[in-house]
């Protein structure tokens, strides 16, 4: 769930748990709520405030050090193309997603923020990138039915181009019903 009201907690530290992501479009995200399976038997579909697509993961660090770091971030605009759906499991837990394209612009808007974080000496999760928009959470074999369902009408799924001219720095708040995200700041996609 996106929020624009309440601020999540502070830590001791005065940090918050942030990420970097693209805010989607309304448009986009209605087609995405259209493709997500239904809930129960342990498959949990993210609310449609909460998509977004995830360019890094930094963790617990100060919003006010992370956003100076990330104001001097240049990259081209660009346009993204949503295609076929996924699954991964691991550990107990699932995820069903979204796929994107490859797109070269993207994935150089990734690499970019990653060095820029590290510069800065931020924490920043360097795993490698799969681009995806996270639909719903699993525990456990989940709704199998739903599950193969979701896979199986996903497979035609195809969305875009939708085009993208700014990011934003996120933070994240868990909750019992699920992540709740607050937009820090954003970024304008502007050429180096």
């Amino acid at each position: 769930m996106l929020s624009t009201r309440v601020s999540p907690p502070v830590s001791e530290s005065g940090t918050r748990r942030l990420f970097v992501a693209l805010a989607l479009p309304s448009g986009l995200k209605d087609e995405l709520v259209a493709l997500q399976p239904s809930p129960g038997a342990g498959l949990r579909p993210i609310h449609r405030d909460a998509l977004h697509l995830t360019l890094c993961f930094i963790g617990n660090a100060s919003v006010e050090a992370v956003h100076r770091a990330l104001q001097g971030v240049c990259a081209e605009p660009f346009s993204l193309i949503l295609q076929g759906v996924a699954r991964h499991f691991r550990g107990g837990r699932g995820l069903l997603w979204a796929e994107v394209l490859p797109c070269d612009p993207l994935n150089q808007l990734q690499a970019h923020l990653v060095s820029t974080l590290k510069t800065a000496r931020l924490p920043v999760d360097s795993k490698r990138f799969r681009p995806h928009v996270t639909l719903a959470r699993y525990r456990g074999a989940g709704s199998r039915r739903k599950i193969e369902a979701f896979l199986d009408q996903g497979a035609s799924f195809s969305c875009g181009p939708v085009a993208f001219s700014r990011f934003a720095l996120f933070s994240s708040e868990t909750r019992p019903e699920g992540a709740v995200y607050r937009v820090e700041h954003r970024y304008p996609l502007k050429p180096g």
